[in-house]
């Protein structure tokens, strides 16, 4: 199973400036897609959302191809890259098939997440495997489980409204300020998280002028060795792990886990 959150016209206006891309993470998977781009390769983008990554990587001279099956992030992102080398394809990450083979897949910041089933994850990683040349590279990152955050969600701030100053950010059409606020429930029988954003815009004065529950969503947290399992059932070898986009070694405080892997 996918998350049934929907990202839908609202989620696709606010998003880029809600979850803004890093140097540091299209410099990551920039360097990956030179070396397809190398030997005449696309790379393809799986989950790209609004092409948030795989737009600043078309504009640096990478071919790229964006998947993604929301409709309206698709529409913001072929609004965004106009005169750029990029395909955007709707479809679904667990059965895409787009007869053509890849040097490199990427799914950036947690997307991989939203797949919340062992059976929909291998799936997923078997389109990917099939749209790989031998030898072909999958990069993509999820959140390192926080063990202390996740131990005060479900004893002292279960059920507890809180403070999420990273999704923070001026709406891009009406320039309010955003506030975010999250609360957040653990099942970890399943590892999976529900976590649930209300945001508050603010006039000039700092006076609350609209606020908006969203919806549930909820995500699958991953520990290392079980990724690795996961990787190696669906073919793949592992060549790298970082804690962070700027290749820090992993370590158990890492805020990430960054893969690479290759196509066995």
């Amino acid at each position: 199973m996918v998350t049934t959150y929907v990202y839908d016209e609202d989620v696709a206006t606010r998003y880029d400036a809600a979850v803004p891309s890093s140097d540091s993470e299209v410099a990551f998977y920039s360097a990956l897609a030179r070396d397809a781009q190398a030997i005449g390769l696309r790379t393809l983008e799986a989950t790209c959302g609004t092409g948030r990554v795989a737009i600043p990587m078309a504009r640096a001279g990478i071919p790229m191809v964006g998947l993604d099956v929301s409709a309206a992030m698709l529409a913001r992102a072929r609004a965004n890259s106009a005169g750029l080398d990029i395909e955007w394809v709707e479809g679904d990450i667990r059965s895409f098939d787009l007869n053509e083979q890849f040097g490199l897949v990427t799914i950036p910041v947690g997307s991989f997440q939203l797949i919340v089933t062992i059976e929909d994850q291998l799936a997923s990683l078997s389109s990917i495997h099939r749209h790989l040349v031998p030898g072909g590279r999958l990069a993509f990152e999820v959140e390192n489980p926080d063990l202390v955050a996740m131990a005060e969600w479900l004893t002292s701030r279960r059920g507890l409204l809180a403070r999420h100053p990273a999704r923070d950010y001026t709406h891009p059409e009406t320039g309010l300020d955003v506030r975010a606020w999250v609360t957040a429930e653990y099942r970890t029988s399943v590892q999976c998280r529900t976590g649930t954003l209300i945001i508050d815009e603010l006039a000039g004065d700092g006076r609350v002028v609209n606020r908006i529950y969203g919806k549930p969503m909820e995500t699958r947290y991953f520990h290392r060795y079980e990724l690795q399992h996961l990787l190696a059932r669906a073919g793949f070898e592992m060549e790298a792990l970082y804690g962070d986009m700027s290749k820090s070694p992993y370590r158990g405080t890492s805020p990430s886990m960054v893969w690479v892997a290759r196509k066995a």
